[in-house]
């Protein structure tokens, strides 16, 4: 491995790790609650858990929509732009998208009743979804923020209010659900509240901080709005398709048995906390590509999609092997269940094989996310699930009798496809990119 090579791999890693530190935080947010609610009760678990099932989705395209202000605002610093024009902009489109998102919630309170659920806890659905809808604003501001920040490199600050947000949720939801000191027990209702209180936090310090780097008056660009909106509709739709595969597929599997359904969750949760390492030099890739494209440095843009490609596929390698000859232990740390354990193991193989196409396919989408490409993406990963890895893991699952370790080869299959897509089409453009500058 060069010099130029081992050096691109350290200031990315240093770029990366504050943004993987954030990440990490919000999922033991998420965590956090779940830990309040289960102490709660079991009605109050389970309200939040279908709440959230229902409303992740909706949010989860919003925030997607949010996604392009890094590469974008990148790659006009590249090309030397003023980018402090565009930070009540961004705070702006950020205000628009939550109002947006948070009537689309709101939208599903009326239809809860009509979903089946037990009605005991429809009322406590109704609840939290209608007033965690509120909390979009501040999240949505935090994202934005967070996004303008990231395209300067400054990413230290951001992911440290996400890190101490862990603990000011806890605080704020254990005291608003239990009713302690002044308050009354809120339950379902005080999660709710606390999200709203945390959420709106983080984005007014996080305004307040970078207030300090921004020394232009209110004003608002419309034709970047336009430009966002349109370059993360993609993006967000990528989300969105990924999302719900995952979802049809939990209840495909869930169909079949518990312990089936028991042992995806498990596979799941460990797909998830190590895709946030991958996750996190996509970002941090995205905003390197995008500044060095911006730049019209070509050479130092391919330093960065091979030192992103080597970490990430390196992460997951290390991470794919352990799960691959430690499948029993794995499982272990999340259940005692040895009927969970025995059938467990082969799926825990595959999901270690899985690994290594997963870092791989969302390293290259923040790469063609830097060089301005997202349309591409979406095409591929929206084919790529629901073309090819939703019906072939229902042919294995169902058909051939294979259950849920016919579903996760399935995604494995998926993810490798749209790895291999993604990749051929990131050296069609580099080349190209190579063509035009001779």
């Amino acid at each position: 491995m060069n010099k130029n090579l081992m050096k691109t791999i350290r200031e990315l890693i240093l770029f990366a790790s504050p943004i993987a530190f954030g990440q990490v935080s919000q999922m033991f947010i998420g965590l956090g609650d779940v830990f309040i609610a289960g102490h709660h009760g079991t009605r109050t678990v389970a309200a939040i858990g279908i709440a959230n099932s229902i409303s992740s989705p909706i949010f989860l395209i919003g925030l997607g929509l949010l996604l392009g202000i890094s590469p974008t605002l990148s790659r006009k610093r590249g090309e030397s732009a003023n980018v402090e024009q565009y930070f009540y902009t961004c705070i702006t489109y950020a205000v628009g998208i939550g109002i947006v998102f948070m009537l689309l919630t709101m939208a599903t309170v009326p239809l809860i009743p009509y979903f089946g659920f037990d009605k005991s806890i429809v009322p406590l659905i109704q609840d939290y979804l209608f007033i965690v809808s509120f909390s979009y604003f501040g999240s949505y501001i935090f994202i934005a923020i967070k996004e303008y920040l990231q395209a300067a490199e400054n990413v230290i600050f951001a992911n440290s209010v996400s890190f101490i947000a862990i603990f000011v949720n806890l605080l704020f939801g254990y005291t608003l659900a239990f009713g302690l000191f002044i308050f009354p027990e809120l339950g379902v209702r005080g999660l709710a509240y606390a999200a709203v209180i945390v959420r709106s936090l983080t984005g007014i310090t996080l305004f307040i901080y970078s207030r300090n780097y921004v020394r232009t008056g209110f004003s608002v660009v419309g034709n970047f709005v336009k430009h966002i909106f349109k370059f993360s509709i993609p993006i967000s739709m990528s989300i969105f398709s990924e999302v719900l595969a995952f979802s049809a597929v939990m209840i495909l599997i869930g169909r079949i048995s518990p312990l089936n359904a028991a042992i995806h969750n498990i596979a799941y949760t460990i797909a998830c906390t190590t895709y946030m390492i991958p996750l996190s030099i996509s970002s941090a890739v995205s905003v390197k590509v995008a500044y060095f494209y911006g730049r019209h440095n070509l050479e130092r843009v391919r330093d960065f999609v091979k030192a992103s490609l080597t970490i990430s596929m390196t992460f997951m390698a290390c991470a794919g092997l352990i799960l691959c000859f430690l499948p029993k232990t794995v499982l272990g740390i999340f259940t005692s269940d040895q009927e969970v354990i025995m059938a467990g193991s082969a799926i825990i193989i595959v999901c270690g094989l899985f690994e290594i196409f997963d870092g791989a396919q969302v390293t290259l989408s923040g790469i063609l996310r830097g060089l301005g490409l997202t349309k591409p993406t979406f095409i591929v990963v929206l084919a790529g699930y629901w073309l090819v890895g939703i019906p072939f893991g229902y042919y294995l699952g169902y058909i051939k009798h294979l259950y849920v370790l016919g579903f996760w080869i399935g995604l494995s299959v998926t993810l490798l496809l749209i790895a291999i897509g993604l990749f051929s089409y990131l050296q069609i453009i580099l080349k190209r990119e190579s063509a035009t500058r001779l």
